[in-house]
């Protein structure tokens, strides 16, 4: 009889966990899995001391095309890092791309660097754009300027975080695909140094409309599309936004960060599917017997 209820409960909880996972996927904004389609898998990056270069993963005998270095870091950038505990240009060799419209790629390279000891638990990543032109194997710069976009730092009391999320659609309707940018913080509001002060906000969507030139930022941000591809983390599982909000609020659901966002990228829908798996089955373990 215990076995048969033990049965029936496990049962229970599959369909508690898909009918909630099912209600988190509708209060998000969903991400459209249309034509334009998120690609890991066509490139590679290969780093050779400091030098950069992207390679199609087609052939071995494709030819690499060679990343001005400054395109990923400035000059200044990269002096101003010099002797800090962790550096924002440890790119990974997976490369995200997708198609923009006009026969060329969108390609996105990302770069993520932490400690793994120590009080501060510094991270620091950047997202770089690139525009690939298939016939002439060519590279140019998208312009989607965002410095750092990947951080987390513990000081003086308190937990900085930051991570922005990209989307792409053809929000104005020309035909090419559009970048749209949501940035996360946790941080703690002026004044406060004590780890009860932090707080979440995930920023409005900004636009990047693809140009001749590169994407140029949307002076008037046109809003939320009625479908959308999200880019995958690369590099990473979680963000360093999730890191810190796990040990502030020991929840992977932003419901419990003080702020509920609109934006919820798919790799956390799913932390938060396992949380709640974790949590039912917690709840069925049999007491023990004195």
């Amino acid at each position: 009889m215990n076995s048969r209820i033990r049965i029936w409960s496990r049962l229970g909880t599959r369909v508690l966990l898909f009918l909630v996972t099912v209600c988190v996927c509708c209060h998000a904004q969903r991400p459209n899995h249309g034509p334009t389609i998120i690609s890991t898998d066509r490139f590679r990056l290969i780093i050779e001391g400091k030098r950069f270069f992207l390679q199609p993963v087609s052939s071995e005998k494709a030819h690499r095309i060679a990343i001005p270095r400054a395109w990923l870091i400035s000059p200044r950038e990269e002096n101003e890092e010099e002797g800090r505990t962790v550096s924002s240009i440890r790119f990974d060799e997976h490369v995200a791309s997708f198609p923009i419209g006009n026969g060329e790629l969108g390609i996105l390279l990302s770069s993520y660097d932490m400690m793994t000891e120590g009080s501060m638990q510094a991270a620091a990543g950047r997202d770089v754009f690139l525009i690939y032109e298939p016939a002439p194997q060519r590279l140019r710069p998208g312009h989607v300027d965002l410095g750092i976009t990947k951080e987390r730092i513990f000081g003086e009391g308190c937990w900085y975080a930051r991570m922005v999320h990209f989307i792409v659609a053809d929000v104005n309707q020309d035909g090419f695909a559009d970048i749209g940018t949501i940035k996360e913080e946790i941080r703690c509001p002026e004044g406060q140094e004590m780890w009860e002060g932090d707080s979440y906000e995930q920023h409005p969507l900004h636009w990047y409309v693809f140009s001749k030139d590169g994407w140029k930022r949307e002076e008037e941000d046109s809003g939320w599309p009625d479908s959308y591809i999200e880019i995958p983390l690369i590099g990473i599982d979680t963000s360093p936004v999730d890191f810190v909000a796990q040990g502030l609020w020991r929840s992977a659901d932003p419901s419990s960060w003080k702020s509920s966002p609109r934006y919820l990228p798919t790799y956390r829908r799913h932390l938060i599917a396992d949380e709640l798996v974790r949590k039912s089955e917690s709840s069925l373990k049999p007491e023990k017997k004195e």
